[in-house]
């Protein structure tokens, strides 16, 4: 694929705690989701995805103008060797941003994927990386959440650490509130926010999922289905899984995922505001004060993000922004 070409998806392949709380149910797509999109005009080869190419991390975002390179470089600092951006009917700068960035960098590629009717952009956008990713290890995250590899140092550090019986590795959030600011008016979120839930919070039993892409089968917004092998958390110990995408028990061994979910009260509001990418429809989510509240927890404080800053500078100085 061309540095900096950006690719119009147009057909995804379809898809078929004892002490945490279970979540509502969400609901998938209602009918075909294959409908209205054409296929899309992208190989194995576009992506150049050869054999030392390692993990790929895939994102759905819209509207993220402001948070996107930070995130990119961020991802890129940590050692991911492919990024693979989805845009959602983004009408802001993110685009831009991204289409400039991959210009100069083959690592990363920014894909069209419009919403359609009755369909859950999310799942079809996650099914569609999982027929054309070929590393072979793959993760989904959203654009507030940064993987923290603090025991090994980078992503492959973590990965190469992996037992041979192990599909798939369930990461735990760990999340982070606001620490009292007020002001949308700041640099970069992972340089800003470091205060956070103590570790055992029942919402940290949410995870984000890394599998093997020869082994995985099927989607959902924090899990991936796996056919052979063990589901482990990062403790590479086994787990229950009360509802898809929660552990029974809440492991940090040696990584976590930071989830800035709350940053400050406007910014959590205009989040919100945007709706869910899991859904069909966009209504927007509750962002009143209360949830903000419950949200934005900050009895703890952990710095440990400020390990790759320097990497992160690297990245981000090379940027076209």
């Amino acid at each position: 694929m061309p540095p900096g070409r950006r690719l119009r998806a147009k057909r995804p392949m379809e898809v078929g705690r004892d002490r945490c709380r279970r979540p509502q149910a969400r609901t998938g797509s209602k009918r075909n989701p294959s409908a209205g999109r054409p296929e899309a005009s992208l190989s194995i080869q576009d992506y150049e995805m050869k054999s030392k190419n390692f993990s790929t991390v895939v994102a759905i975002a819209k509207n993220e103008g402001r948070y996107i390179a930070e995130w990119i470089a961020y991802n890129l600092a940590i050692g991911f060797d492919r990024i693979v951006i989805f845009s959602n009917d983004s009408t802001d700068a993110m685009d831009r941003i991204v289409s400039d960035i991959a210009a100069l960098d083959p690592r990363v590629s920014l894909i069209d994927w419009p919403s359609i009717p009755d369909t859950s952009p999310q799942i079809t956008a996650y099914a569609h990386a999982l027929k054309i990713v070929t590393t072979p290890w793959i993760i989904f995250l959203d654009i507030d959440e940064f993987l923290l590899p603090f025991a090994d140092g980078s992503v492959r550090g973590f990965l190469d650490r992996v037992p041979a019986d192990v599909a798939s590795v369930h990461i735990n959030w760990r999340n982070f509130g606001s620490g009292g600011r007020t002001s949308p008016d700041y640099g970069f979120v992972t340089k800003t926010f470091f205060h956070a839930a103590d570790p055992g919070w029942e919402n940290h039993c949410h995870f984000k999922t890394f599998a093997r892409i020869d082994r995985a089968t099927d989607v959902h917004i924090h899990d991936i289905g796996s056919s052979t092998g063990r589901r482990v958390l990062s403790d590479f110990q086994d787990f229950q899984m009360p509802a898809r995408g929660m552990a029974n028990r809440i492991a940090h061994d040696g990584i976590q995922i930071n989830h800035y979910q709350c940053k400050t009260y406007d910014e959590f509001c205009t989040r919100m505001m945007r709706g869910d990418a899991n859904y069909a429809t966009k209504q927007p989510r509750d962002h009143s004060q209360r949830r903000f509240e419950i949200l934005d927890r900050n009895e703890t404080v952990d710095t440990r993000i400020k390990m790759f800053e320097a990497k992160f500078d690297h990245e981000y100085k090379l940027m076209p922004i």
